[in-house]
């Protein structure tokens, strides 16, 4: 019969030397691993004449706010939740005489790594 106490050794011996390396996802190209990969997020301003102010956040996360001139892209990058789709981040757009909120990703509806 095996000890409690050996039985931690390997388990503790299998999360240090083979668990870390298949916990990685993918970053380019590369095998899925077990966590989710990063997601980059574009957001380009194509307002012709004017500024275009973003600000995001999600519920941990404010990201501030970034004003961009025309056709300037603001980027972000996160890496979704594990456990459940539940990552969510929202942004603020504003701009001359105007002002709305958008969902800019959802991870049950949306299924890119690139998002623009």
């Amino acid at each position: 019969m095996v000890s409690l106490s050996k039985m931690m050794l390997l388990l503790s011996l299998f999360l240090t030397t083979l668990l870390p390396s298949q916990l990685k996802g993918s970053e380019g190209g590369g095998e899925e691993g077990l966590l989710p990969s990063k997601v980059h997020v574009a957001i380009t301003n194509f307002l012709v004449h004017d500024n275009l102010t973003v600000h995001c956040k999600d519920k941990h996360n404010d990201l501030g706010a970034h004003t961009l001139k025309a056709e300037e892209t603001y980027t972000f990058v996160f890496r979704p939740n594990f456990f459940f789709n539940v990552t969510l981040y929202f942004c603020r757009f504003v701009w001359v005489g105007a002002s709305h909120y958008f969902d800019i990703y959802v991870q049950d509806r949306d299924k890119c790594v690139e998002c623009h």
